[in-house]
């Protein structure tokens, strides 16, 4: 089966799926699990296609397992430039946590009812999905550049099917600007290495750090599982290309710039307020919509925190980034779809099953032994001892040491709410926990993928465990005196949340976007010359060409 196939399933199923339920037979629309189950079903049917994907393992060569897609040549018969795909240990890796996430997602939102709205929202998913799946399997540069242009295209779609043509304009303006930017960095000569690497560092950061900031601080009415299955999908692309493209370390001003937007995201997770909406107690019931400073905001600015630190520690072996995402995100659903169940009802026989979620992803965030995210904290952290100085490492552990505190937080929220929801802690044990159990969740992985991590033998320090003593015991002491910190610096959360967010930033680039236009359309005026200013202007123009090209 060719590597495209889950693309390809996700495309077909987001085509038919306005066209199927509308011509659903009678008899099956009597009955209601069809349909709430039959967008369920559509994702699972292209997880399907994963078993059959032609797998390249081994070594990365560049001629082995790779299959042509389209070539062309103007000039000779040979073909010149091609799009290649392939599937290898890395592309598997990362449709894995996409196929996931969508099946966990789409089950949460199962119900008898569809509505055009739903189909819709339903349909972007499914299109961004395929689009990430695409990327997932580029064989050469010139397909990863066209994989990145079409989840960029498809998540504009998304934008323009929310009623939000700005921040579709946006992704189109983040797709153009990454494709350019690769484009110079692999062209770039030998003697312009630096500046080449300097623009792949750029499109990285803009990627994972200044957009996403933006976004996410921008979009405060988003649905819950709205909001996660997006961030899902943007953070494994970008951590996809970060690992493919990153082969040599890049300028330190990016890994400097990187860490500070890392230290901001940690900040905006702190400084989240930390006051828990009521929840529905009703069984099977969607929670309350969350305002600022509910768990899924957390969760947000603590997921982006950890995908900057595997950006601060590129390049990265395959192995070690495959790993680490799919810990990363397998472990944000998992804790997203968690109810807040409150205190354990200890006298139930199966009263552990509900919280193993949560437990799983905690363990494998903070990177305890034998889970998956403890090979990849023990590599990053070695890295970074190895290659960095002192303040830059105290950055990155200070921004995981706020950040972290988030995670404190939802565990307070957890413990304090009384909801029950079997849904969600269905979806959350069956879909996520075989991979969060630690010695079981590697297995797992390393099975499916046929990955071999004994290849990446890494042994903890003293150094290693005071960093995670610190990131454990400092994170709690930090959210004991949050409220004390605060009152004592007498520190305004709100102005400081949106400074730190970049609103303003926001706000001065929609500015110059505005002047941009209008002085477009100016030009007209001034080239025609439709008064005296505009032959002034249009003269003063020509005489200026006329000098610089009389030099």
């Amino acid at each position: 089966m060719s590597p495209l196939a889950p693309a390809a399933a996700l495309l077909l199923s987001a085509f038919i799926l306005p066209i199927l339920i509308p011509l659903l037979p009678a008899l099956w629309r009597a009955y209601p699990w069809i349909r709430s189950f039959g967008i369920p079903g559509l994702v699972g049917l292209a997880t399907l296609t994963l078993l059959g994907i032609r797998l390249t393992t081994g070594e990365e060569i560049s001629d082995r397992g790779l299959e042509l897609l389209s070539s062309w040549n103007f000039s000779t018969p040979t073909s010149a430039v091609a799009l290649l795909i392939r599937a290898d240990s890395l592309s598997l890796a990362f449709l894995i946590i996409t196929m996931l996430s969508l099946l966990a997602v789409t089950l949460l939102i199962a119900k008898p009812t569809v509505t055009p709205n739903d189909q819709i929202q339903v349909t972007g998913w499914l299109v961004m999905g395929a689009g990430a799946c695409f990327l997932f399997v580029s064989g050469n540069n010139l397909t990863l550049i066209f994989g990145l242009l079409a989840f960029d295209i498809f998540t504009a779609l998304y934008w323009l099917g929310r009623g939000q043509p700005g921040w579709a304009g946006a992704r189109l303006f983040l797709g153009i600007f990454s494709a350019f930017g690769l484009m110079f960095a692999m062209a770039a000569p030998a003697g312009g290495q630096t500046l080449g690497l300097l623009s792949l560092g750029l499109v990285l950061w803009v990627r994972l750090a200044l957009y996403p900031i933006l976004e996410m601080a921008a979009q405060g009415d988003w649905s819950q599982d709205e909001r996660l299955i997006y961030l899902c999908l943007s953070l494994a692309t970008a951590i996809y290309l970060v690992t493919r493209a990153v082969r040599v370390t890049l300028p330190d001003f990016i890994y400097w710039l990187t860490a500070l937007s890392m230290l901001l995201a940690g900040l905006l997770a702190w400084l989240v307020n930390s006051h828990a909406p009521k929840q529905n107690q009703a069984e099977d019931k969607e929670p309350m919509p969350e305002i600022n400073g509910t768990r899924s905001w957390l969760l947000t600015w603590l997921a982006l925190t950890e995908t900057l630190l595997i950006f601060v520690a590129a390049p990265l072996s395959v192995e070690i980034a495959a790993v680490f995402t799919v810990g990363l995100i397998l472990s944000l659903v998992a804790l997203w779809v968690t109810p807040p169940l409150g205190r354990p009802q200890l006298q139930e026989g199966a009263w552990s099953w509900p919280y193993l979620p949560a437990v799983g992803a905690t363990i494998t965030l903070i990177g305890l032994p034998l889970s998956l995210g403890w090979l990849p904290k023990l590599t990053i952290y070695q890295s970074l001892l190895a290659l960095n100085g002192e303040l830059f490492i105290s950055m990155v552990i200070l921004a995981e040491l706020f950040a972290f505190t988030g995670l404190v937080r939802y565990w307070l929220i957890l413990w304090q709410g009384h909801e029950i929801n079997s849904r969600r802690s269905m979806v959350g044990i069956v879909v996520m926990v075989p991979f969060l159990i630690p010695l079981f969740g590697p297995f797992i992985l390393t099975t499916l993928t046929e990955m071999d991590l004994a290849v990446m033998p890494v042994s903890p320090s003293p150094v290693d465990m005071v960093i995670f003593a610190i990131l454990i015991f400092g994170a709690v002491a930090l959210n004991y005196f949050r409220t004390q910190i605060m009152m004592s610096l007498k520190i305004p959360t709100g102005r400081i949340a949106g400074l730190v967010s970049l609103e303003w930033l926001l706000t001065r680039w929609q500015r110059l976007l505005d002047w941009l236009g209008r002085s477009m359309l100016r030009i007209p005026v001034i080239l025609e010359g439709q008064h005296y200013i505009g032959w002034a202007v249009f003269i003063a123009l020509i005489g200026a060409l006329i000098i610089l090209l009389s030099e």
